[in-house]
């Protein structure tokens, strides 16, 4: 079966044609928070933006595209400025602070639009998320840049940094889901921090114990000894 085609068909120019794009947008969010992704289709999303669905093809060849282009408007909401933020990171002094500010933001992103965000991580079929493996790549290059130098007895920065980051965006996905309450409590950053800390700051492998020489240390002592 061909992929779908998950482009839009052409950008909106004018006030009208723009007018006409943010109502499907909206229609669709709407029928994706209520209904889900199951009961989602190109016909009642042309019904509830009240255009006509020749109107919505004009700009999406199908469901998956128009997905496709309210992930990107979502992202894009709720992340700042690229540069700005990356200024702010190489700001932070510290492992930690760039840690903090790094999960600050993914906490920030699935504030936005909870309800939204929780159908494009369980309910989409692959064919409608919005990947960018350019991008990929420069988020996992950029984040082993700023973590690199305080690394310590890591021996493969580079999965290490994929860990962190399927690891960090799990939990905040896990607790945007289950309890967003926690969104809210500055101890959640605090505590993904400290773990994602020791996982890249380890104890050298000479200075820990041999587990059979640890054990004979923690055993108590005979009575007849």
């Amino acid at each position: 079966m061909p992929k779908p085609k998950v482009s839009p068909r052409k950008r909106p120019r004018q006030a009208r044609s723009t007018a006409t794009v943010d109502a499907i947008l909206q229609a669709a969010t709407y029928i994706l928070v209520k209904h889900g992704w199951a009961h989602f289709t190109t016909n009642r999303v042309a019904e509830r933006a009240g255009v006509n669905i020749a109107s919505l093809y004009q700009y999406f060849p199908n469901k998956e595209s128009i997905v496709v282009e309210l992930q990107r408007r979502h992202v894009e909401s709720a992340r700042p400025d690229n540069a700005d933020a990356m200024a702010a990171l190489q700001a932070k002094g510290s492992l930690r602070g760039k840690l903090g500010a790094l999960i600050e933001a993914s906490i920030d992103e699935h504030r936005a639009a909870p309800a939204l965000h929780r159908v494009f991580a369980e309910e989409l079929p692959r064919s409608a998320r919005r990947t960018d493996p350019a991008r990929e790549a420069l988020v996992q290059a950029t984040l082993k840049q700023l973590v690199s130098p305080f690394a310590r007895n890591v021996p493969d920065l580079d999965l290490a940094v994929f860990v962190l980051r399927v690891a960090g965006h799990a939990i905040v996905h896990e607790a945007a889901n289950q309890r967003p309450d926690l969104l809210a409590r500055p101890e959640l950053a605090g505590e993904i921090v400290a773990l994602m800390e020791r996982y890249l700051q380890r104890p050298s492998p000479s200075a820990t114990p041999h587990p059979r020489k640890r054990n004979m240390r923690a055993r108590p002592l005979s009575s007849h000894s």
